[in-house]
């Protein structure tokens, strides 16, 4: 059956639905994307030339991909796009960082469908009517769509990260764990846009004990939650891949205690 038409045969008539997948959760690097894709009758009516040729983005060259993510964006009544980037997924861990972006992607919308089709076993809690799909993305049109629009916008994003932290290979490998990549981390070290909770990762880190002692004390330094802010654009991001998990989860700490001071002297003034 054609996504599409598994997707008509599945909603009532007359309502709006949505599909949500994700891009980049088995990567090492890079942040992971979910994206919400919104149908409706009147759009099925019009471009249905179009979405006949939705399918699980995995099964498209990364040109034709592309080519009908801009399509999708320009057809779609309603479309939501959201990433969650490595630092969050090491704190959260990998399933509740997607299910993050998944929730987020839905609060990007500017229709609200009436169910929305979610991609894999476990559903995000959005708030709508949720009907989980296995394999979704090759069976619903709109599960398709999001499949597209997630795969598109994070190759775009990785192709970006290439030039800020050149010689890893983002662009060719996405973040994936191919050999390539585990050869540019062996030789460079580990990046800050890596996720150091993969064990993968993990194994080929230099890390940094001084590195570790300096972000303490320029973290104990910050006499605001401005200077914190900052701090952690300045000194920790750019560590990140010189740290091990558990020093980060102590400074997390640490900075979660100075907030809470921040806050509470303001509170009294």
């Amino acid at each position: 059956m054609n996504p599409l038409d598994w997707d008509l045969g599945n909603v009532p008539p007359g309502v709006a639905w949505g599909g949500i997948d994700e891009a980049g959760r088995g990567a090492w690097a890079g942040p992971v994307v979910a994206a919400c894709a919104v149908l409706d009758t009147d759009t099925v009516r019009r471009w249905r030339h179009v979405l006949i040729g939705v399918r699980d983005s995995k099964q498209l060259t990364p040109e034709k991909r592309e080519v009908l993510a801009a399509e999708l964006k320009a057809i779609l009544p309603a479309y939501g796009i959201a990433e969650v980037e490595a630092m969050a997924i090491d704190r959260e861990n990998i399933l509740e960082a997607t299910m993050m972006a998944m929730r987020q992607s839905v609060k990007e919308l500017s229709l609200r469908p009436r169910i929305l089709f979610i991609d894999g076993n476990r559903g995000p809690r959005t708030g709508l009517p949720e009907r989980l799909v296995v394999d979704g993305d090759a069976i619903s049109c709109a599960i398709g769509a999001a499949s597209i629009l997630a795969k598109a916008h994070r190759d775009a994003l990785m192709i970006a990260l290439e030039e800020q932290q050149p010689g890893y290979g983002f662009g060719q490998h996405k973040g994936y764990g191919t050999a390539l990549h585990r050869a540019r981390i062996a030789e460079l070290g580990v990046s800050p846009v890596h996720r150091i909770s993969y064990a993968p990762v993990a194994a080929l880190q230099r890390v940094d004990e001084d590195l570790r002692d300096a972000l303490h004390h320029s973290l104990d330094r910050c006499a605001s939650v401005v200077e914190l802010q900052a701090w952690v654009v300045s000194d920790l991001r750019p560590a990140y891949g010189r740290l091990k998990l558990v020093w980060v989860e102590t400074l997390r700490r640490r900075y979660a205690d100075r907030l809470a001071q921040f806050a509470s002297a303001e509170g009294l003034e």
